[in-house]
C-alpha cells in the first residue's frame, strides 16, 4: 500500500526504468524495513508501539499541509532511521545555519574540511571507524578499561588526535619546582608556545560523520567539518571567552601551513593504524578538484553567507546523499545552487553505491514489493543486505554522526549540550507534538495496531491530509479492523490532546535527566570510594 509518483530520473547506465517513490513515503519504508531487520530493540519499536495506551494515537493534519502522528515511540537513531533521522538533521541543521550565520556576520570565518581515507572492499566498517573515530580500550581479557570516575576508556581515533596535537593545540607555559639538598628552591620554565589554533584563530568545530558503501571499494566512513576560525580567544576553546570585536582574517601564510600540517598528521595517523588505509597525498588526475594534493584532506575557506548552502550539505538527511559527491564538496562549499547540495530527493547513481538508508529501500523493493533485482534501486542480494546492514549497525552504534566541540554552542550564543542525544530526542517528539493542528483523528492503540499490520500508516496519513477525517474508521473497518476505534477530532480536543502529550513527554524528559544524574552522583560516588581504598591500602602498606 504505497503511492508511487512517476520521475524520468536519468542514469548513465542503460537499465530497466523504474517508478521513484516520494522521499516521504520511501523514509516510511526504510523505516519499515527496519522494524523488520535491525538489532537494536528500539528500532525494531520505531513508529508502532503506542506511548500511552489511554490516549491512544492521533493523527493531525498541521497548518503547513504535512501531516504528523503523535504518540507513538520512536528510536531517536540518527544512524538507523530514516524517519528519525530527517527530523533530527532538519532541527540540527537550522542550529548549524544559525551558528554559522552569527559568526559570519560577527566578523569570524569558516573553513569547510572533509577527512576520509584510503578503503577498499576488504575493510570492515568497524575498523575503519575505530581508526577514524576512535574506539573502548580493552584489557587483556577483553573487558572496557575504565577511567577514575568508572566511564569506560577510548582509544584516541585521528579526528582526535587532530585535536589535541600539541603542534595544532600549542602548549601552556609550564613552571616545574624542586627544593635541592642544600635547601636551595629552584624554577624552570617552560615557556608556552602558540599552535595552528592561535594563528587561525580557531574558536571550535562541528562534526558530521557520514558512512556510504559502493560496490568495487566496499565501505567508506568519512567526515565533514566546519570550522569557525578567525577569533581571539581568552582562554582555550572549550573555556575561554571569545572576545568581541577582535575577529580576524587569518592570513594565507598561516592557513597553507595549518593544512599541509593537517594533511601531514591526517595521513601519518591513519598509516600507523593501517597502512592499507592511509590516504593519498598526490593526484595525477587533471581538472581534479583536489587540486594535486591528493583525497585524504579537501579544504575550503568560507567568508561570505552566500556559501550558507554548505551548512546544510553538512546536515543532510543521508538517504539524499549521492555516495559519489565526497569529492564533490569544495564545489558545494563554494555556493553551488542550492538543489545540488539538498539532495534530499537523490539516490547513488547507477546501481553500484549507496548509503545506508539506501539498503533499507532495496530490501523493501525485493521483499516487500517483489521486485526484480535490475529494477530496485542499490545492489546485493536480500542476504548481502541483511548482513551489511548487521556490520553497519554494529559499527555505528554509540557513534555521534553530528558532534559540536566543547564550548564552540556557547561561543555562538547557543544553549550547550550535555545530552545530544535527548536533544535528538526532542526534535524526533516534542516538535511535531507543538506543531498547529488543523484537524485529525484519535485511533486506539487497537485500530492502530490493524493499520501498523497492514502497512496502511501512508493511506490514514494521505486522508488526513485530504481532511476526509471521517474515512478513516471506514478504512480501520476494511483492514479488518473494530468499527469506532477512530473518531475525527474537534479544534479544541486536539489542542488539550496536544498539550497533555507535551506534559507527559517533558515528564518522561525529566525521567530520564534524573535518572542520569543520579547514575552521575553514584559514579562519583563508587570513584571516591575507590580513591579511599587505595589511600587506605597504600597507608597500611607503609605501617
Amino acid at each position: 500500500m504505497t503511492e508511487f509518483s512517476e520521475s524520468g530520473a536519468d542514469d548513465p547506465q542503460p537499465k530497466p526504468k523504474r517508478t521513484v517513490v516520494k522521499p516521504e513515503i520511501r523514509r516510511w519504508q526504510g523505516r519499515r524495513t527496519l522494524n523488520r531487520v535491525s538489532g537494536i530493540k528500539a528500532c525494531r519499536a520505531c513508529g508502532k508501539s503506542v506511548l500511552d495506551p489511554e490516549t491512544g494515537v492521533v493523527v493531525g493534519r498541521t497548518t503547513r499541509g504535512y501531516v504528523v502522528t503523535l504518540g507513538v515511540a520512536r528510536c531517536g537513531r540518527i544512524w538507523f532511521c530514516s524517519q528519525c533521522s530527517a527530523a533530527i538533521r532538519t532541527g540540527r541543521t537550522e542550529e548549524l545555519k544559525t551558528a554559522a550565520l552569527r559568526w559570519l556576520a560577527a566578523g569570524g570565518t569558516l573553513i569547510a574540511v572533509v577527512l576520509t581515507a584510503r578503503h577498499n572492499s576488504t575493510h570492515r566498517l568497524a575498523d575503519l571507524s575505530d581508526a577514524l573515530w576512535g574506539a573502548p580500550l580493552l584489557d587483556g581479557k577483553g573487558a572496557p578499561v575504565l577511567d577514575r570516575s568508572g566511564k569506560p576508556r577510548r582509544a584516541p581515533g585521528a579526528y582526535q588526535r587532530m585535536l589535541t596535537d600539541p603542534d595544532f593545540y600549542g602548549r601552556p607555559q609550564g613552571v616545574n619546582r624542586w627544593t635541592r639538598k642544600d635547601g636551595t628552591r629552584m624554577e624552570s620554565v617552560r615557556p608556552a608556545k602558540d599552535g595552528y589554533r592561535h594563528r587561525i584563530g580557531y574558536a571550535g568545530m562541528v562534526r558530521a560523520s557520514e558512512v556510504t558503501r559502493s560496490q568495487d571499494n566496499g565501505w567508506h566512513p568519512h567526515m565533514n567539518l566546519l570550522m569557525f576560525v578567525g577569533a581571539t580567544v581568552d582562554g582555550t576553546p572549550a573555556k575561554g571567552v571569545v572576545l568581541p570585536d577582535r575577529y580576524f582574517e587569518p592570513t594565507e601564510s598561516a592557513l597553507d601551513d595549518w593544512e599541509d600540517w593537517l594533511r601531514e598528521l591526517w595521513t601519518r595517523t591513519l598509516r600507523a593504524a593501517d597502512p592499507k588505509i592511509e590516504p593519498t597525498k598526490k593526484c595525477a588526475k587533471p581538472g581534479c578538484k583536489c587540486q594535486g594534493k591528493g583525497h585524504g584532506v579537501m579544504v575550503k575557506v568560507i567568508r561570505s553567507a552566500d556559501d550558507a548552502a554548505l551548512i546544510e550539505y553538512l546536515t543532510k538527511v543521508q538517504d539524499g546523499k549521492r555516495p559519489d559527491s565526497v569529492s564533490e564538496d569544495l564545489e558545494t562549499a563554494g555556493g553551488v545552487a542550492l538543489e545540488t547540495v539538498r539532495a534530499d530527493n537523490k539516490r547513488g547513481r547507477g546501481h553500484n553505491s549507496m548509503v545506508p538508508f539506501q539498503m533499507l529501500y532495496r530490501l523493501w523493493d525485493l521483499e516487500a514489493e517483489g521486485l526484480n533485482e535490475d529494477e530496485a534501486e542499490g545492489y546485493g542480494t536480500a542476504l548481502q543486505l541483511r548482513r551489511w546492514w548487521a556490520e553497519y549497525e554494529q559499527a555505528m552504534a554509540g557513534r555521534r554522526a553530528i558532534e559540536w566541540t566543547r564550548g564552540m554552542r556557547r561561543h555562538v550564543g547557543l544553549e550547550e549540550e550535555e545530552n545530544p542525544e535527548e536533544r535528538d530526542q526532542q526534535y524526533v517528539h516534542e516538535q511535531a507534538a507543538r506543531e498547529p493542528l488543523t484537524g485529525g483523528v484519535a485511533m486506539s492503540t487497537t485500530a492502530y495496531g490493524t493499520v501498523v499490520r497492514h502497512l496502511a500508516e501512508p493511506e490514514v496519513e494521505a486522508v488526513v491530509a485530504a481532511e476526509v477525517y471521517d474515512s478513516v474508521d471506514d478504512l480501520v473497518y476494511g483492514l479488518g479492523g473494530l468499527a469506532g476505534h477512530v473518531r475525527p477530532l474537534t479544534t479544541q480536543e486536539i489542542a488539550d490532546i496536544q498539550e497533555h502529550m507535551a506534559a507527559r513527554m517533558l515528564a518522561q524528559r525529566e525521567a530520564r535527566e534524573k535518572a542520569a544524574r543520579f547514575e552521575a552522583e553514584q559514579a562519583e560516588t563508587d570513584r571516591l570510594r575507590r580513591q579511599l581504598a587505595a589511600a587506605l591500602a597504600r597507608l597500611a602498606a607503609r605501617r
